[in-house]
């Protein structure tokens, strides 16, 4: 298949309701990811956590996931994807009610790493229905609309988890999740069709053989590389945003969260107009306008001096939507390359990658700044510089995906 300009098929009801389907169950993943750093300011002395221990509470999640995808690689396409994705799912699930139930510091260190091992397994397998089930001039809409679970995540899930938890206990949001959680599982349960078609062309290999056939393939590093460097960008201008705004921009404490709502907005907005735009303008089109966005707001952004804060909304508006044309357009034509028979194992490696270069980017975000003796960051501008290197670089590697697709 090629990514030209051409007719965007049209969803029928069935792939509307997985689509659904999909979005609350990511909506539901999106949240958690965020809660624990949100609980930062109520867990310390809730738990008499020291700033290490907390921080071993932060990556728990990203190093198990990133663990159990790599081994799910293996095992990933033996399995009717609707059976794989409930049994992660309610695995998720049971990882979430342990960290409500979670007494003490060493019980919720474990549970998020059951919360890991489960939950970094649902996305790359929702990711692995979702090329199954969608035709590729289909799914930038599909890949819209599920991020608007990420969008819909930081506008409401986690303001109401945060209320939760300042009105009751920490745990609250927990058991919010839960029960929700269980709500959209049985909805999978009930409405997904299995998913077996794979299954016809899987052939007797042994997991670490899977493993290797996955990883051997070039053309499948072109899209483990390219969602590695998304990650990475991502992940090193947004860790310390917060502070960057705080201590060098001087912006209240008050006003932050509401410039997250309005980027959340943004997204929500703009996911699904990338979506039928990749569909009809062509992926790469739509990631290289994403990427020269990016790119311009990062540049104002990093070498700031002082700020109003209409500034700042609008810089962060422009790279969200940058960003979220990024990421719209590349999952959606990085699904194509790897054959129906391999989807699941590569979904599970990708998803890998990516959690293991989330957690290793916020630790070299750390490396790069330095809080200075008034608190601010320094070397902001050198990380703005490394981060627009990075996206330059996946300018190369989405040409190389899409010339791999046309030859296919």
């Amino acid at each position: 298949m090629t990514d030209t300009s051409i007719k965007a098929a049209p969803l029928n009801r069935y792939q509307v309701l997985i689509t659904v389907i999909i979005v609350l169950l990511l909506f539901t993943i999106v949240v958690d990811y965020m809660l624990l750093s949100a609980l930062s300011a109520i867990l310390l002395p809730a738990l008499n956590l020291s700033t290490e221990q907390f921080g071993a509470l932060a990556s728990a999640y990203a190093f198990s996931a990133a663990i159990s995808s790599f081994i799910s690689t293996g095992f990933a396409d033996r399995f009717n994807r609707k059976s794989y994705l409930l049994f992660f799912y309610f695995g998720f699930i049971l990882g979430i009610v342990c960290c409500a139930l979670a007494p003490s510091y060493w019980v919720l260190l474990a549970a998020r790493i059951v919360t890991g091992i489960f939950g970094g397994i649902v996305g790359s397998t929702c990711f692995a229905i979702i090329a199954d089930l969608f035709l590729l001039n289909q799914r930038g809409r599909v890949m819209g609309f599920v991020q608007m679970s990420y969008a819909a995540g930081q506008i409401g899930g986690l303001p109401l988890a945060m209320y939760a938890a300042n009105e009751f206990t920490w745990q609250a949001p927990y058991w919010i999740i839960a029960f929700l959680g269980l709500g959209i599982g049985l909805a999978l349960f009930y409405f997904m069709q299995p998913l077996k078609e794979h299954l016809k062309q899987v052939q007797n290999q042994m997991p670490w053989q899977k493993v290797l056939q996955v990883i051997h393939k070039k053309n499948h590093w072109n899209v483990f590389l390219n969602n590695a460097l998304l990650v990475i960008g991502d992940v090193l201008i947004l860790t310390f945003d917060a502070a960057y705004m705080a201590n060098n921009l001087k912006l209240s404490l008050e006003k932050i969260p509401l410039v997250y709502v309005v980027t959340g907005g943004v997204t929500l907005l703009f996911g699904p107009i990338f979506g039928r735009l990749s569909d009809k303008l062509g992926k790469l089109k739509v990631f290289t306008i994403g990427t020269v966005l990016s790119i311009g707001a990062i540049a104002m952004y990093s070498n700031l001096q002082e700020a109003t804060f209409a500034m700042i909304i609008i810089i962060h508006a422009l790279l969200f939507i940058g960003i979220n044309a990024r990421m719209v357009s590349s999952t959606a034509l990085g699904m194509e390359v790897p054959k129906l028979k391999d989807r699941g194992a590569f979904m599970a490696f990708d998803s890998s990658v990516q959690q293991l270069a989330s957690a290793l980017a916020a630790a070299f975000a750390g490396l790069v700044l330095y809080t200075t003796a008034d608190g601010s960051l320094s070397r902001y501008w050198l990380l703005g510089l490394i981060v627009i290197s990075f996206m330059l670089t996946t300018l190369f590697f989405m040409q190389r995906i899409q010339s791999t697709i046309h030859k296919a």
